[in-house]
């Protein structure tokens, strides 16, 4: 197992938590969300790719950790109960994430899944207004089991995802230092230049023009 803690250092040290689970609980979590909660499609399940355990953390992954160790710490009657009802959220984040970085690595191309024709609708017009109704009937659903079905399989909704690839396109244009912030904001989608700035600070934490400024003297 290799981790890496780019930001720790002898003066800001971090810690590592090691989380082991079971293989039979693992397949039991499995078995119940293919049975209980079953994907559309043929041949589409719930899984786990034991060859990518390297995903970001993110907040829901982070907060249903902290909510496992928290149960597992807990001298409460329920404890295993909650337990276990946790440990199935982490599975299916966990599982969520690896479908997000699949889809970041181009590795989601089965012509078939309604997410990978979603996606790369989305990236080819990502210099657009994108509308849930347009992704819906790419996807050949209701906008409302579009929506549940998104949220259920990356963890996040269309929209958010949509935002997160309209920053990730800003930021490639933002490498040109020539740039101005308005060109890139119109080149993204947003015709409020003010709204992009608080998105895109929202999202990186610093202004475009810093973003720019800062990888420019980089």
């Amino acid at each position: 197992m290799k981790i890496d803690f780019p930001e720790a250092t002898q003066h800001n040290p971090t810690q590592c938590l090691a989380l082991a689970i079971d293989q039979f609980k693992i397949k039991e979590t499995l078995d119940f969300l293919n049975e209980r909660y079953p994907k559309e499609g043929y041949k589409h399940f719930w899984k786990l790719d034991y060859e990518n355990y390297f995903f970001y953390n993110n907040l829901e992954l982070a907060s249903t950790i902290n909510k496992l160790i928290k149960e597992c710490m807990s001298t409460s009657i329920t404890k295993d109960a909650l337990a276990d009802l946790t440990l199935q959220e982490l599975l299916v984040r966990i599982i969520q994430s690896q479908t997000v970085k699949a889809i970041n690595s181009h590795q989601l191309i089965d012509s078939n899944n309604p997410i990978a024709i979603v996606v790369e609708y989305i990236r080819q017009n990502i210099q657009n207004a994108i509308s849930l109704k347009e992704l819906s009937d790419k996807a050949c659903m209701s906008t409302t089991s579009f929506y549940r079905y998104f949220k259920r399989e990356l963890g996040m909704s269309p929209i958010e995802f949509i935002l997160n690839e309209k920053i990730k396109f800003a930021k490639n244009l933002l490498n040109n230092p020539r740039i101005n912030i308005s060109e890139v904001s119109y080149a993204t989608g947003f015709e409020d230049a003010n709204y992009f700035i608080r998105v895109f600070k929202k999202y990186e934490g610093v202004t475009p023009k810093q973003y720019q400024l800062m990888n420019v003297n980089g």
